[in-house]
């Protein structure tokens, strides 16, 4: 079976970016460019592999960049190393604030299902709460669910 070489990521629009976090994520994981992102690997000093690390490097650039609204890229300037990109992002969109995760909270505890919304749209929009809550570090419990 043939594997798909492309990976579709959600555009990062600001309010869903605990779920473009996930996806861009395991996109650079696919691509094994992580590491790179995350500084685990470092720059090589011998010239052959500095060649492959630079590839790598603007690869996983591009992979975020590419997968931001265009509206939102004013915030990322001339970018050009993705760890910064990567840590610019996430201090924009993830303010692990008391107040951000309270408002959360707020909102996890009064949502409703509207009339008319499917069952599946509801669902989404609790994952979604879920996840913002766990990307800010205040997980639900299984339990609370």
């Amino acid at each position: 079976m043939a594997e798909a070489k492309t990976v579709a990521i959600i555009p990062l629009q600001g309010s869903n970016y605990p779920t473009w976090k996930i996806q861009c994520k395991m996109a650079l994981i696919r691509e094994g460019l992580w590491d790179v992102v995350t500084k685990r690997e470092t720059e090589p000093t011998e010239e052959a592999e500095l060649v492959r690390y630079m590839s790598k490097k603007n690869w996983a650039l591009a992979i975020i960049v590419l997968s931001v609204d265009p509206s939102l890229l004013y915030l990322l300037g001339e970018p050009s190393e993705p760890d910064e990109v990567w840590s610019t992002l996430e201090n924009q969109f993830q303010k692990k604030t008391w107040s951000n995760k309270l408002a959360l909270r707020r909102k996890l505890h009064s949502t409703k299902m509207k009339d008319g919304e499917s069952v599946q749209e509801h669902i989404k929009v609790m994952t979604e709460l879920f996840n913002g809550l766990a990307v800010l570090g205040d997980a639900i419990d299984e339990e609370d669910k």
